[in-house]
């Protein structure tokens, strides 16, 4: 394993020097849960196989599946995106499959749809949780088969795509709902990626806010020594940030242009009011969108109170019961203790 300036990746025909892997260099982490997704890149990039990234907004799946590409073979490292969150039922099968001129009102010439323009590389459908249920079997087809057929078109087209979907909803709630497939989620949980959210890596807080504090100020000729005093470190540190690095990044760039000096003080961090909450009491919503994890000790204190009773958990959470599990499975939390305690 080679680490370099907290970045990690894995294996001897990877460059020890990162910015010969550009698209690593904004992956920036001292966290042990990131950095081991990090050295498994390489792994999932010689694969053929689907990947499915989740996670809350913010947290870098794009950068994650940027990086799968870049790590790929030569000739797969191409890659097309596709936000399927802005797909309206009509347009999402043109956009993805490609449609024959005069195939409806407005084809006024033939497009080729991105599995076309991603064949030999890959594919990335970010929020392929909101794709619309009509257009999810040929989705599958394609997947499955390597066929797609164009809107219009008489005959199926063979294409060689790897496919890379990111999503920040919990597709087992979904699949629940009969708002998506169950085949469909099967198949393209193949391999399978969680990023954590960022109250859970709280080393890489201050990390990262140092270094879009350097980049803003780069950008705008900003003190380059510019640092935060130890009540602005405090601060950001005890933020919930809701909004992942996103957030960090605009807290970190509005506090650069309105520092006067070369300090960084708490007077100058604006936070988004209506996105402050307390992650270890708020649900997920109603609509299967990943659930605030709480943190270890919240977790095994609310399922104490359950008395190891997954399902009742689940329900005061109100997120599925599987991500519960999941949540047990990663802070190695067994409820059977809970449930012996009792017993006893």
């Amino acid at each position: 394993m080679i680490r370099t300036d907290h970045r990690v990746v894995q294996g001897e025909k990877y460059p020890s020097n990162p910015d010969l892997i550009p698209e690593l260099t904004d992956i920036i982490t001292a966290d042990p849960q990131v950095q081991e997704i990090l050295a498994l890149l390489p792994i999932y990039a010689e694969s053929d196989l689907p990947v499915l990234i989740t996670g809350e907004p913010g947290t870098g799946k794009e950068l994650v599946a940027r990086a799968i590409c870049a790590l790929g073979p030569h000739w797969r490292q191409a890659c097309q995106r596709l936000n399927c969150a802005a797909l309206t039922e009509s347009l999402a099968a043109s956009e993805l499959f490609g449609h024959k001129r005069g195939a409806f009102t407005d084809a006024h010439q033939t497009r080729p749809g991105k599995f076309r323009l991603a064949d030999g590389g890959n594919l990335f459908l970010d929020e392929v949780g909101e794709l619309p249920l009509s257009i999810q079997p040929k989705l599958l087809r394609a997947v499955e088969q390597g066929e797609i057929e164009p809107v219009g078109g008489d005959a199926p087209v063979e294409v060689d795509v790897r496919l890379i979907a990111a999503t920040n909803h919990d597709l087992s709630c979904l699949v629940a709902q009969g708002r998506f497939r169950q085949d469909l989620y099967d198949r393209l949980a193949v391999l399978n990626i969680h990023l954590p959210p960022l109250r859970e890596r709280p080393d890489d807080i201050l990390m990262l806010a140092e270094h879009f504090a350097r980049e803003t100020a780069r950008r705008y000729g900003r003190s380059p020594g510019l640092r935060f005093l130890g009540v602005a470190r405090r601060r950001l540190q005890s933020h919930a940030w809701p909004g992942n690095v996103r957030e960090l990044k605009n807290v970190v760039t509005r506090a650069v242009l309105f520092s006067p000096g070369g300090l960084i003080g708490e007077e100058v961090l604006s936070f988004n009011r209506h996105r402050s909450f307390s992650p270890e009491l708020t649900p997920a919503t109603a609509g299967g969108i990943l659930g605030s994890r709480p943190s270890p000790g919240r977790l095994r204190e609310l399922l104490e109170a359950e008395k190891g009773n997954v399902s009742a958990l689940s329900r005061r959470l109100q997120v599925c019961s599987k991500t519960v599990y999941r949540w047990l499975r990663t802070y190695r939390i067994d409820p059977m203790e809970m449930r012996d305690a009792r017993v006893v």
